[in-house]
Formats: C-alpha cells, sequence, structure tokens
C-alpha cells in the first residue's frame, strides 16, 4: 500500500513509519516544516509538508495514497484552555476524512486513546472498546473523546473503513520531545512526581505501531481497538521503578478526596503567581483513585498484537531516558550501571 501517515515524526509515529517501511509500503509521512523530524533519521519515506488543520494540504497530501493513518494531534495535559487542544482535534479528523472522501480511499486508520474510554472506580472493572469517557475534565481527555466521536460520524458518512487504535499509557525510545508517558516515568526518577492511589496500562509504543500497521489489513469496521500491555497498581509500578533502578518513587498516600483539594490549591495558588502548575485539578480528577484497567483481547484477537510484559517496557523507557539525559545527573549514576542501553529502534 501507499500510506498516508500524519504526524509521522511523533512518538508513535516514528515507529510506524519505520514499520511500515520494512513492511514494503510506500510512505507519505505528513510533517510540519518546524518539525522535529529526529525520530526518522535515518528512514526514507515521502515527505508531504502541511498542518491537519489546512484542508487544501490534507487533500494534497491524500492523493495517491491507499490508506491514512491518522496520529497527528496536540499531546500535552495542560493546557491554557480547552479549545487549544480540541480545536486541532476536531479539525485534524474533518480534513481527514474529507481528503479521504475525495481521493476516495477507503481506509483510515484512527489514533485515538484510552483517554476516550474512561477509568472506573473499581480494579476489578475491566474497561473495552464498548466503552466510553462520559466525564472527561481534562482538555485532552476531552479532545480524544469528541475527536472520536466525530470520526466515527464522518467515517459512516462518507463509508470509509474506520479501525481506531485506543492506545494505554505509551513509553518507549525515539521520544525526542519526551511526551507526558514518558514524563510520568522521568518525573518519577527525578523524583518531581510521585505515585498516588489507582492503576495504569503501561504498553510499549513499537506494540502500539504494530497495531496501527496491523490495522491497515485487519480490524472490524469502525471498531475500536484497545492496545495496551499489563493493568498495574500505580505503587506497584513505583515499587518496579525501585527494583530495577534502586531509586524509589515517592508515594502519596492520601485518598481521592483530600488528593483534589490539593491539586485546587496549587493549581490556585500557581494562577496567582503566573507560574506553570506541575498538575491540574482537571488531571488529577481524571487519575487519582481511578483505574485505568483494560480488556486488551480483541486487539490481540484481531490485531495479533502481543505486547511487552510492564516491566521490560519500564526498562526500555528509562534506558532511552538516559540516553537522552533527561534523569538528574545522580539519579543517571545510580541507574545506569543497571540498566543496559540499546538502539533506540530495537
Amino acid at each position: 500500500m501507499k500510506v498516508l501517515v500524519t504526524g509521522a515524526n511523533g512518538h508513535i509515529g516514528s515507529h510506524v513509519v519505520r514499520q511500515l517501511l520494512d513492511q514494503n509500503h510506500e510512505v507519505r509521512a505528513f510533517v510540519r516544516k518546524s518539525s522535529d523530524l529526529r525520530g526518522l533519521n535515518g528512514l526514507k519515506p515521502e515527505f508531504a509538508y502541511g498542518d491537519v488543520k489546512d484542508p487544501a494540504a490534507m487533500e494534497a497530501a491524500a492523493e495517491g495514497c491507499d490508506a491514512i493513518i491518522h496520529m497527528a494531534a496536540v499531546y500535552k495535559t495542560i493546557a491554557k484552555s480547552i479549545e487549544e487542544i480540541v480545536e486541532p482535534a476536531l479539525q485534524g479528523a474533518e480534513n481527514v476524512f474529507k481528503a479521504a472522501h475525495k481521493h476516495g480511499i477507503k481506509r483510515v486508520v484512527y489514533t485515538s486513546s484510552v483517554a476516550s474510554i474512561g477509568f472506573s472506580y473499581d480494579p476489578q472493572a475491566l474497561r473495552s472498546g464498548e466503552d466510553w469517557n462520559d466525564d472527561a475534565q481534562n482538555a485532552y481527555y476531552v479532545a480524544k473523546t469528541r475527536s472520536e466521536r466525530a470520526a466515527q460520524k464522518l467515517a459512516r458518512e462518507y463509508d470509509i473503513h474506520l479501525v481506531v487504535i485506543c492506545p494505554a499509557i505509551v513509553l518507549g525510545p525515539n521520544d525526542y520531545r519526551i511526551t507526558p508517558s514518558n514524563q510520568l516515568v522521568m518525573d518519577w526518577l527525578n523524583g518531581f512526581g510521585q505515585t498516588y492511589p489507582g492503576g495504569l496500562n503501561l504498553v510499549d509504543v513499537r506494540d502500539v505501531a504494530a497495531a496501527h500497521v496491523a490495522a491497515l489489513s485487519k480490524g472490524e469496521n469502525c471498531k475500536r481497538y484497545v492496545v495496551g500491555g499489563e493493568n498495574i497498581e500505580v505503587k506497584e509500578i513505583g515499587v518496579a521503578l525501585k527494583r530495577l533502578t534502586g531509586v524509589k518513587p515517592i508515594h502519596l498516600p492520601t485518598g481521592r478526596g483530600l488528593t483534589l483539594t490539593f491539586a485546587r490549591v496549587v493549581e490556585t495558588l500557581c494562577k496567582l503567581l503566573h507560574i506553570k502548575p506541575p498538575f491540574t485539578y482537571d488531571l488529577v480528577y481524571e487519575v487519582v483513585g481511578r483505574y485505568a484497567y483494560y480488556d486488551c483481547s480483541e486487539a490481540a484477537k484481531d490485531l495479533g498484537v502481543e505486547p511487552r510484559d510492564a516491566e521490560e517496557t519500564l526498562k526500555d523507557c528509562i534506558a532511552w531516558l538516559l540516553s537522552q539525559n533527561k534523569l538528574k545527573p545522580r539519579v543517571a549514576a545510580k541507574v545506569a550501571p543497571k540498566i543496559p542501553t540499546h538502539p533506540a529502534s530495537a
């Protein structure tokens, strides 16, 4: 296939491009002129330049392609306004499907997130692609939920086969700008963040990329596939980091109610002082005291994704952070002898 990949230079995108080329697909990488292209070093896709918010650029990039993998999005969890993240997501979805329709492209793989699926207060309850986040508060979570609903509607309107990939917390190499996911581990090791009551699902970026590539020929129409690894308590991630590195993250023992109150106070003080808060009330609302636990069996069954375990995923994430000098010198000195480095694309 000739595949248009939006967000091709991003953390997931660079791995998708690599795997597509490895499988002898032709790749047209859609990036902005100002994009950081380090993740694509050594690869030779065809480049198309523009912004997914520009319908003309999107249409031009899609011409002659057989499928589109749409990953371009604003990935940050602290924003000045909700529109800063939501509007690009909605515009991007609309322009991708309009471009596909104009050029007769009948297959779109759409990157969403478990942010659109939501979380449970019960660690025994596994959420799946049948669930929606009906209580989204944080701008990123709102954007992912609303833009994916728009994509589902557009796919049906234009009769395009849509496969949705909803990754969990994506960790691993080639993350040059350090996404909020890898930053979690970075902050825990550097002492800037705390583990908290609740649960997460960790997945390696290369497994997420493999799901995207598989979805070009597999996957049911308009089906949402959760691509994740192990469901694990956040506190247990801290224990695993201690075992792997010798560094034990601080654990926040307070419950959801007290933590939310604390978050509100911190955010208010930061606004008064005109500084960026380390976290916001709406982000704490999404995660603390909740469980991002998922049933990922459909992705394994339909897409053939067998993800790495959490410890291997964490180890490769730490190796990447070390290679990019993202750990404090004293932390790096302690961690480096325990974590072997290896090629980023391995």
